[in-house]
């Protein structure tokens, strides 16, 4: 038999659906399950590693993950196009440089309302480290500032 017919989800499955209710309302996603990647190119894994790294209510760009993963920018946006776990992976929250939304799987106006749901009031960047070297992330409020 090809398909087996679950009536309960499993233990997975409702961490997963938890998750996507948390990105969906704008809150802290329950870390407690890890995503396989280990089928993906070793680029993508880096790449999709860093952008875990950034927290709710911060976005950064192309360009910043790309220093922190190697690569360039282009590089970056195209695994961002191809993101296997988004919005787990908060790819959502990479942006263009100057601050406006670049591009998103599931539309740009999916893309404005997740980061309008993860808005937190904070007022300047920081730098985290990133496969030891430096990420640098902005408030959500500079894009939806840039936007308005």
């Amino acid at each position: 038999m090809p398909f087996q017919v679950f009536h309960e989800p499993s233990a997975f499955a409702k961490q997963v659906l938890a998750s996507l209710k948390s990105i969906y309302e704008g809150k802290k996603v329950d870390e407690s399950f890890s995503l396989s990647l280990t089928r993906l190119p070793n680029y993508t894994q880096k790449v999709l590693k860093t952008t875990v790294e950034i927290p709710l209510g911060y976005v950064t760009s192309y360009g910043s993950i790309a220093k922190a993963a190697g690569g360039g920018p282009r590089a970056v946006g195209n695994v961002m196009a191809s993101n296997p776990f988004a919005p787990i992976v908060p790819c959502h929250r990479v942006v263009k440089s100057d601050f406006t939304l670049g591009g998103y799987g599931g539309g740009l106006k999916v893309k404005l309302e997740l980061l309008g749901r993860e808005k937190r009031g904070f007022s300047t960047s920081k730098e985290l480290e990133v496969n030891g070297r430096q990420l640098q992330v902005f408030p959500v409020e500079y894009v939806l500032r840039n936007l308005a």
